[in-house]
């Protein structure tokens, strides 16, 4: 057949359509790499870590999608090929290959992430760019089988445009990646905007700015804040866990003349992010919440970690206040670091301009007194568990007494504080059972609070966990130490996800606990229906920690 043939208008129109198609369905067949590219942070480096890892099941999954479709393709159009020519028979093989694309993402969607994609202006614009560039890549692919066809007069090779369809979702990661490469330059555009106008307003609107950053305990200390503060001023805080430039920028969008204080929480995963968020805020008080080998995997080293929380406070304002934990070794080491302006507050340590003494724990929150150096102490009750709440609650009473707050009036504030969603909460339900939804509180750290909190319940002690992750090296040690510390805590526990069930299996063990009492479910779908199976009243659940989406 003629090259000139195949560049004809009707061909042409043909290609277009089954190529725009063809990125159709691979859009909607990458819906699990868009989000761990998003939950990556954008990060090219940490999505390829993801996908070359071998517990990334996906790709085995595309390879087996890709593998069916070619085989049916090759047998429809053998065997229709004799019967409506070897055209119409390309169509029919195409046709399968759309069937098992469609199944695929039907199968794929079943399955709920735990942390749906965010539908961001930025996620849209590369989905956009992703078919754009799946369109081209298949047009492009077909054109040049066409001509190759015409140059041999092959039929095969005409046959065989289609069929290699059946093999681009193989691509798909790829052609993901290819588009966030394209996009990149306008979003780094985009985010240097939002970001340059927000500083802007924060220097404009003469606000008291925060800063918080930690390991751990970051929302929980900015919530905490937030409420306290508010006995007096009003505040504006970063949601949830908003502490990227983009979240920051866009939560200043929401500033107004009204607002007396802005608290930006501040996370961290290499060198230079904290001082990159203080170089937007340019806080007048820095607070850290703690500090331990979370996100080790992506920070390499202890050290890294504690110079990359140390920015916060080399970026302060001119005259800027220091507030850190003295429950942490970590911070108290940063502490002495600092040179301005500094506070320690916490439960144990003898500088404290904040303290708590006769804490009284129960299954529906605490009681303290708490001592402000120079002032008269308070009572104060909240409905949050475990010591560790406490001592987040001292470190934000020492920077509302600083700001101007009365003991008085941070008393009203600790007593107005709500449960954080999915930092040991407690779930209402109707049966009698205690559920602790512990979720987001991964770290070694929360850990041994959830655990202390766990003992101040009867019952049978039931623990549904999937280990501790983002530890780099120390990651299977980690575990290790975790099921040892979890047979001597739990009476039950369910490993959620093959990632780290062999190294809490063996701390299981090692700790003492009955083979029969460890149960491992793949998901924590499955997870919850061997719970239900097991519940009895009086029995007390701990969720803690839950796998990211990214790992299996």
């Amino acid at each position: 057949m003629p090259f000139s043939d195949f560049l004809s208008s009707g061909n042409l129109l043909v290609l277009c359509g089954i190529s725009l198609l063809n990125g159709v369905l691979l859009f909607f067949a990458s819906m699990k790499f868009l989000l761990s590219l998003q939950q990556s942070g954008y990060r090219g480096k940490r999505y390829f870590k993801w996908l070359s890892s071998p517990e990334t099941p996906y790709r085995s999954r595309l390879m087996l999608l890709s593998l069916l479709g070619f085989l049916f393709f090759l047998v429809l159009c053998t065997t229709f090929s004799s019967i409506v020519g070897e055209v119409a028979a390309a169509y029919v093989g195409f046709a399968s290959y759309i069937l098992f694309m469609i199944a695929y993402i039907r199968t794929e969607s079943a399955v709920n992430a735990k942390v749906p994609l965010k539908k961001t202006r930025r996620l849209v614009r590369l989905c956009v760019s992703f078919i754009l560039v799946a369109w081209a890549v298949t047009f492009g692919f077909m054109l040049l089988l066409d001509f190759l066809a015409s140059l041999i007069d092959m039929k095969v090779l005409y046959l065989l445009r289609y069929s290699l369809i059946c093999v681009m979702p193989l691509l798909t990661p790829y052609i993901l990646f290819l588009a966030y490469l394209i996009n990149e330059p306008l979003e780094e555009g985009i985010k240097r905007y939002y970001v340059r106008r927000a500083k802007i307003k924060l220097v404009k609107s003469g606000v008291l700015k925060i800063g918080i950053t930690g390991s751990y305990g970051k929302t929980s200390i900015k919530e905490i804040l937030k409420t306290i503060l508010s006995q007096k001023y009003r505040v504006l805080a970063t949601p949830a866990s908003f502490n990227t430039p983009m979240g920051i920028a866009l939560t200043v969008k929401n500033l107004d003349s009204t607002h007396d204080v802005f608290i930006a929480e501040m996370g961290a995963r290499s060198r230079g992010d904290i001082k990159e968020l203080a170089a937007l805020v340019k806080p007048s008080y820095g607070v850290l919440t703690g500090i331990n080998n979370q996100h080790m995997e992506t920070f390499g080293s202890q050290e890294a970690i504690e110079d990359t929380k140390f920015e916060l406070f080399e970026n302060l304002a001119e005259g800027g206040k220091g507030f850190f934990s003295s429950d942490s070794e970590g911070a108290m080491k940063l502490w002495q670091r600092f040179e301005g302006e500094k506070y320690s507050a916490g439960i144990k340590g003898e500088r404290n301009i904040v303290t708590a003494e006769n804490i009284s724990t129960g299954q529906h929150g605490m009681t303290f007194t708490l001592k402000i150096a120079g002032e008269q102490p308070v009572e104060c009750g909240t409905v949050l568990l475990g010591r560790h709440s406490v001592s987040n609650i001292c470190l934000a009473a020492a920077v509302a007494y600083k700001i101007g707050l009365s003991p008085e009036e941070i008393a009203r504030g600790i007593n107005r504080i709500q449960s954080i969603g999915h930092r040991l909460e407690l779930v209402p339900n109707n049966r009698n059972i205690v559920i602790i939804d512990d979720s987001y509180n991964g770290n070694v750290n929360g850990v041994e609070a959830a655990l202390e909190v766990l003992d101040t319940f009867g019952g049978r002690k039931i623990v549904l966990t999937p280990g501790l992750v983002e530890l780099g090296k120390q990651e299977n040690l980690a575990n290790l130490a975790f099921g040892q510390k979890l047979a001597a805590h739990a009476d039950v526990v369910i490993i959620i996800g093959k990632h780290n069930a062999e190294m809490l299996i063996n701390g299981l063990t090692a700790g003492g606990m009955d083979k029969s009492n460890i149960f491992f479910a793949k998901s924590l779908n499955k997870g919850n229906a061997m719970l239900n199976e097991m519940l009895a009243p009086g029995d007390v659940v701990l969720f803690e920690n839950d796998l990211p989406d990214n790992y299996s």
